[in-house]
């Protein structure tokens, strides 16, 4: 998702005194969580255009907070031609839990089956601290004896004891296998025709990760997905089969009868790949998801004529956050200019807008080279000279949300 453009320059110092503005005595800053409305007395209205004050602009830079603890914090302002400048010595604290993201927040097993819950971890995430999947301690509730809905608790905590925690439900089912035999007193002695059962082998990644064998004759109930939509989008499917046949790959809006294969073609939905494959041969197939909502997606193993000889079934729950997960800048070299491109995870139906900056340069003439053109951001850069970028991602009432930085040399 591309976020609006609004400001793009680069950080100035200031030395003059102004009589507007009066600064604050704050001890206490909370990391990565305050705005200049923190470190002013007056009444400062931020909004998707920027700061202001008696509706007229200000020019502000707060510089970086990188630790926790006793910090210098520098605050510089520009208002009307008055300038002001304030170092706050204070102590800067992480109130922020941890985050897990899991692969799924429900799944359904059978009676006696092995659970390996650490599979279900997909990501942690800190504002402050380097953690890991290591660090997550987990509470396996399940009784896989017992028919009934369970729960796998995950928790983790950062330095400044801030706990998070994310569960797994856990449906656990009877399993009842149904097999019919049937015989003929007259003909005992008659050898019957085995065909061979079909087998497919399947690994999926990108979207989610999964992988498994399932047998011909075998039922399967289908599996839920409730994925937050990260960076990567596409749904990649490899697939290989034990005997000549069709592999055929369905994301649909509706539940999949296997009807979709006649005709196949035409836009939108239902989505389909695949085709014939012969024994022992891979298949693969890539879709990329474009928006959130509810989508069944099918691997199907079928004979020439399309009859389904078995399946595997996926209900995928895509949605996106209100709550800004992370961001990033991307750059593309045009020649002239490096265009600058900010990205970001989350912020559902929020008003968000940006600012990029050089913090750091060897170029001694940075006079006009980052700057906003045709809502862009570009950086009209001198060969061998590096530029220090950062990217600040804002709420619409000023708070700072995420950022980035990226270093540029050519």
């Amino acid at each position: 998702m591309i976020i609006g453009l609004i400001v793009g320059g680069i950080f100035l110092t200031s030395h003059f005194k102004g009589e507007t503005f009066r600064f604050k005595e704050i001890e206490i800053l909370d990391y990565n969580d305050f705005t200049l409305n923190d470190f002013v007395e007056q009444d400062i209205v931020c909004n998707s255009k920027g700061c202001k004050f008696r509706d007229k602009d200000i020019i502000y830079t707060i510089s970086d907070v990188k630790e926790l603890g006793e910090q210098h914090v520098i605050v510089k302002m520009k208002y009307e031609g008055e300038e002001y400048e304030k170092t706050f010595h204070v102590d800067v604290v992480d109130k922020k839990a941890p985050e897990i993201i899991l692969s799924d927040t429900f799944i359904i097993i059978d009676m006696n089956e092995k659970i390996d819950e650490k599979s279900y971890l997909k990501e942690v995430k800190d504002n402050y601290d380097t953690l890991s999947m290591d660090d997550v301690k987990i509470d396996n509730q399940v009784d896989l004896k017992k028919s009934g809905e369970y729960q796998i608790i995950y928790t983790i905590q950062d330095s400044s004891k801030n706990e998070g925690k994310a569960v797994l439900k856990v449906k656990v089912k009877d399993k009842k296998d149904k097999e019919t035999v049937s015989t003929n007193d007259n003909k005992k002695d008659e050898k019957p025709v085995v065909e061979e059962k079909t087998t497919l082998n399947y690994s999926i990644s990108g979207l989610f990760n999964d992988s498994g064998a399932i047998s011909q004759g075998v039922n399967l109930s289908m599996t839920e997905k409730n994925i937050e939509v990260g960076w990567d989008t596409t749904l990649k499917v490899s697939a290989k089969i034990n005997t000549d046949a069709k592999i055929w790959y369905i994301i649909s809006k509706n539940k999949i009868t296997g009807k979709e294969l006649t005709p196949i073609g035409g836009k939108g939905f239902p989505a389909i790949g695949g085709g014939e494959v012969v024994a022992n041969q891979s298949s693969s197939y890539e879709y990329t998801f474009t928006e959130e909502g509810i989508y069944y997606f099918s691997i199907l193993v079928t004979d020439a004529k399309n009859n389904i000889k078995l399946r595997k079934d996926y209900v995928l729950t895509l949605t996106d956050t209100e709550e800004v997960r992370d961001m990033k800048m991307v750059t593309t070299d045009k020649g002239s200019y490096i265009l600058i491109d900010c990205y970001y995870l989350g912020g559902k139906n929020q008003e968000l807008y940006a600012e990029v900056a050089i913090q750091d340069t060897s170029d001694p003439n940075i006079e006009g080279k980052l700057v906003v053109e045709n809502d862009e951001f570009r950086l009209y850069y001198t060969k061998g000279y590096y530029y220090d970028l950062v990217a600040l991602l804002y709420s619409g009432d000023g708070r700072l949300l995420k950022t980035d930085t990226l270093k540029i040399q050519k």
